[in-house]
């Protein structure tokens, strides 16, 4: 069968990138545009099972709507398939119905929004399928059902609409994939490479990953959700490879890796970072991971293999906040301390989240994680809104069935969770801990060596919130 993939464009004065937040997207940057990777995996499955596939980055080649679907039907194409966010859901949805419609062609979706809202996807939009949870089996099912006239009742991880076209069917959910090295190398091929940059790297990027899973299990998080609490990693081998092919076959050499937790495994990292070594790759490399994974050994490691930037999650200031939404990401302020000033000693670069806006916080609350973020004082910082995102614990504990207006779970704009205050004066929260953490005199000073990326961080953070 022909398979079209495409990632959609973005709304106008908005960059999404879907692929955030465990596929619930989030609103990023206007210079980072990262490369879709589930696409290209499901691309690499399915033409590794036969069929023609092409992928269609709209988001990388900077289309509006109407040039990605006349880009999009040039070519025929049996099945349609279109990523999603939740920011973006309904564009997203209307993209791939009026694709299929020209077309003539069966359409799904994928993604961790339609994942959880199924039942709303399939009840008010002319998409055919919903991909749930991984997608990489199921839409190779899906595709050999449907290329052989069957039903596609026996398809695991898909919700569809019934015959009569009035219900709406579940088929049971499929198991993740425990074997992570089985899968082929995403078929960076099929994509604009060139398209793909990020602010503080020069030069054409790739993004990467080595597991999926996160146990830290925070209540919000969107990788949790989608990807599991089950740590699985590919084998460090497995990696190195495809991190050859990256330098090797593509000429790339700036990689992120897109790991929840990269360093949980710490020989995994160590036997990784001796195989960079080994092989003499000259790629620099960013990764994320949770602070508690880290120590000055490992650290080192990474730096010689060529890590240079490191993010992870700080979330809040407050013990019992941290004990209660994020399973108490860090072991101690302390800590942190301890593992940031290292990686400066090395030359690696961090970048620290924050989130201000939990359910029962205190404007003192959020100040105290604002000062905290100065203390700590890592090379970049960013505050967003507590979201709940579907399906996560916390969606059903503040949530409890509400509709929602989904255009707002960008990651930023308060979704009204905070108890305490509007979401307007969370609003204005937000962007005071972003001025006071980035207008310090001396940060301004350190960041005057890149005066254009300081400038574009600047503009992006204090602006975010304005309509």
């Amino acid at each position: 069968m022909r398979l079209l993939l495409v990632n959609p464009p973005s709304p106008e004065n908005c960059r999404i990138s879907r692929g955030l937040m465990g596929g619930f997207g989030m609103a990023v940057n206007q210079d980072l545009v990262y490369p879709p990777l589930n696409l290209a995996y499901v691309a690499a499955v399915a033409r590794d099972a036969g069929h023609d596939v092409s992928i269609l980055d709209a988001e990388a080649l900077d289309l509006d709507r109407e040039t990605t679907i006349e880009r999009g039907v040039e070519q025929p194409f049996d099945l349609v398939g279109v990523d999603s966010s939740t920011a973006t859901i309904d564009d997203d949805l209307t993209l791939a119905a009026e694709l299929a419609k020209r077309a003539g062609a069966k359409s799904f979706t994928m993604g961790a929004q339609v994942t959880n809202t199924p039942d709303n996807v399939l009840a008010r939009t002319g998409v055919h399928y919903v991909i749930r949870d991984e997608v990489e089996d199921t839409v190779v099912a899906l595709i050999e059902a449907l290329e052989k006239g069957d039903d596609v009742s026996g398809v695991e991880g898909i919700s569809s609409q019934d015959e009569t076209g009035e219900g709406i069917v579940h088929n049971p959910p499929r198991k993740k994939i425990v074997d992570l090295d089985r899968l082929p190398f995403p078929a960076r091929d099929l994509l604009p490479n060139e398209r793909y940059r990020i602010p503080d790297m020069v030069g054409p990027m790739t993004t990467v990953q080595s597991s999926r899973g996160c146990p830290i299990n925070c209540t919000y998080c969107g990788y949790t959700l989608s990807q599991g609490l089950r740590f699985r990693s590919r084998s460090a081998e497995d990696v190195l490879a495809e991190l050859c092919e990256v330098e090797r076959k593509y000429g790339i050499k700036n990689v992120v890796f897109r790991d929840p937790l990269f360093s949980a495994n710490k020989k995994r990292i160590q036997a990784l970072c001796d195989g960079i070594a080994r092989e003499g790759l000259s790629i620099d490399w960013q990764c994320e991971t949770a602070i508690k994974c880290l120590d000055e050994e490992l650290l080192a490691q990474m730096r010689e293999a060529g890590c240079v930037s490191i993010s992870f999650g700080v979330e809040t200031a407050d013990p019992e906040l941290g004990k209660k939404y994020s399973n108490s990401k860090i072991r101690s302020p302390e800590h942190a301390e301890v593992v940031i000033s290292a990686a400066k000693r090395l030359g690696i670069r961090t970048r620290a989240f924050f989130m201000l806006g939990f359910p029962e916080e205190t404007r003192v609350q959020m100040h105290s994680t604002v000062d905290l973020a100065v203390r700590l004082d890592p090379d970049s910082a960013q505050f967003t809104s507590v979201t709940p995102y579907p399906g996560t614990p916390m969606w059903h504990d503040v949530r409890k069935g509400e509709q929602e207006d989904f255009a707002t779970y960008d990651g930023h704009k308060p979704t009204g969770v905070n108890t305490v205050i509007s979401p307007d004066a969370l609003a204005v929260e937000i962007k005071r801990a972003y001025r006071k953490f980035y207008l310090r005199p001396r940060r301004i000073l350190d960041q005057l060596s890149s005066p254009r990326r300081f400038a574009s961080r600047i503009r992006h953070y204090l602006t975010m919130h304005d309509d």
